[in-house]
């Protein structure tokens, strides 16, 4: 369920839907072999940068389920075969205090029973 204060902070600044909508679509084209983290991530950064009263961690921390949730659901709904797992090559997620650890898979259910992995 999304928080209420999470969900109106979309509404009141246009950098957390733009921060949103940019990483959903980049989790999308990542299924489908696609790789724009070279201008996704600096164009997240920017907007990312431009809430006031929260530092650009603070933003993508906030919206990160949202995205994760809404780019299953979409990858879900998507009759295309999915070639990559979501996962832009050229992003490392793993939190800096957890490289060396190996971190956790965050998966869904297609709807043929297919796994999606995020």
């Amino acid at each position: 369920m999304i928080s209420t204060d999470l969900a109106a902070d979309a509404t009141l600044h246009r950098g957390i839907t733009e921060v949103e909508a940019e990483s959903i679509a980049l989790m999308v084209g990542a299924a489908h072999g696609l790789d724009t983290s070279s201008f996704t991530v600096p164009y997240v950064s920017t907007w990312a940068a431009s809430v006031p009263g929260k530092t650009p961690v603070e933003v993508v921390q906030s919206t990160a389920e949202r995205v994760r949730t809404t780019a299953l659901g979409v990858l879900e709904k998507l009759d295309t075969q999915k070639i990559g797992d979501g996962n832009p090559p050229s992003i490392d997620r793993e939190p800096l205090s957890r490289r060396a650890e190996v971190a956790p898979a965050i998966t869904g259910t297609g709807r043929d029973g297919s796994v999606i992995r995020l």
